[in-house]
């Protein structure tokens, strides 16, 4: 695989920005805990070994608290210098914590001396003092790694669930570009070729027929019903296929499109087109911000709820309405049939094909009762969803 100079420099950015929040993480993780454990040290020490050793009185809690704050500014500072947060194998990372704490120790220690917790402490005194302040070092250190770590995994899942949703986003447009290919193909195909021989036979049997006089009556009526079926087949079934397709007038735009397929409705259904002002403003042929994918699918939404409320009602009046809100395609089919039926309105194949194709493109699907019979058949599709 290529990769360009943008895609390395992207990349170094992202390790650069990487690291320097995984040091935050680790700096601000290791200083919090340090200080919770610090601060729970120095009460401890004040008040309940004081029970033991009135004398230890006398040294106020703020130069046990000082001498821990030492050790946790040192601790930290370590850490940074050593560069902890970096990813390396673990023996190095153990390491570093292991040298940090060391460090924070002896300085707690020598801190407590120069805010006189001490005067003369003992050999045991010290060593316990000095390994406290290690443990404290080591285990907050630790833990601060341990944050790192886990920031580090839910990042990663994080990229992967992102680069797997675009891949998947890509897959899908990569999808709807074949499909319009193939159906512009086909659509192409069903309406030059197949029907140009379609009309060449047409002929040919137009012109045997101006020569029934040579064929006896039978054979010449089976050529007129051939040539009728012939042109029927032409004229509807290979027509209305293309037109299924790849809708004619799609290239100009949705609402010339939704248009044509209105007009095709038998006139003893009255039909009417709402478009809003926004639709028109995105739909202008010169600047059409729709793709040609999105228009594909409102004109299959209007056409699957023709087709229901012709299938189911028979309706009398038909009305479709467009309208855009916040970057979503509303299309919304009303028709005045028969009393709405969940169980036959919109039958289930078409209508859930349907709406399964719009939720791969974050769109939904609705079919509701009309307001006194009939049905609403709603789609909500998100614009930009497909690329052309």
């Amino acid at each position: 695989m290529i990769v360009s100079p943008a895609d390395s420099a992207a990349a170094v950015v992202r390790r650069r920005t990487d690291g320097r929040q995984d040091r935050i993480t680790l700096l601000r993780a290791t200083a919090i805990i340090a200080v919770g454990y610090g601060a729970g040290a120095a009460l401890q020490s004040t008040y309940v070994y004081a029970t033991l050793v009135p004398e230890w009185l006398a040294v106020p809690i703020s130069a046990r608290l000082g001498a821990n704050a030492v050790a946790v500014v040192v601790l930290v500072g370590v850490l940074a210098v050593l560069q902890a947060h970096r990813t390396r194998p673990w023996p190095w990372t153990a390491l570093c914590i292991a040298a940090a704490a060391v460090v924070a120790g002896m300085a707690r220690y020598l801190a407590q001396l120069a805010f006189g917790v001490y005067d003369e402490p003992s050999a045991a005194t010290r060593d316990a003092e000095v390994l406290s302040g290690f443990l404290l070092g080591a285990i907050s250190a630790g833990l601060g790694m341990w944050t790192v770590a886990t920031r580090r995994t839910a990042r990663a899942r994080t990229r992967a669930a992102t680069r797997d949703a675009v891949h998947v986003e890509l897959a899908l447009k990569a999808l709807e570009q074949e499909e319009i290919r193939v159906r512009r193909a086909v659509a192409e195909g069903l309406h030059g070729t197949l029907q140009s021989k379609m009309i060449l036979i047409d002929a040919r049997l137009g012109d045997v027929l101006s020569r029934a006089q040579a064929l006896d009556e039978g054979d010449a009526e089976s050529l007129a019903w051939v040539r009728r079926e012939l042109d029927e087949a032409r004229e509807i079934d290979v027509r209305q296929m293309s037109r299924l397709l790849y809708p004619e007038r799609v290239e100009l735009g949705l609402v010339p499109a939704l248009r044509a397929l209105l007009g095709r409705i038998p006139a003893s259904v009255a039909t009417r087109l709402t478009v809003s002002d926004a639709v028109r403003a995105i739909d202008d042929p010169t600047d059409s911000v729709l793709t040609l994918s999105e228009r594909l699918l409102a004109i299959r939404v209007v056409e699957e709820a023709v087709t229901n409320a012709l299938k189911h009602g028979p309706a009398s009046s038909i009305t479709v309405t467009l309208d855009v809100a916040q970057d979503v395609l509303h299309v919304s089919v009303l028709n005045d049939g028969e009393l709405y039926v969940p169980a036959t309105a919109g039958a289930p194949s078409g209508t859930q094909q349907l709406s399964t194709r719009l939720s791969f493109v974050g769109g939904r699907l609705a079919l509701t009762p009309g307001p006194e019979k009939g049905a609403r058949l709603e789609a909500w599709l998100p614009l930009g969803a497909g690329a052309e």
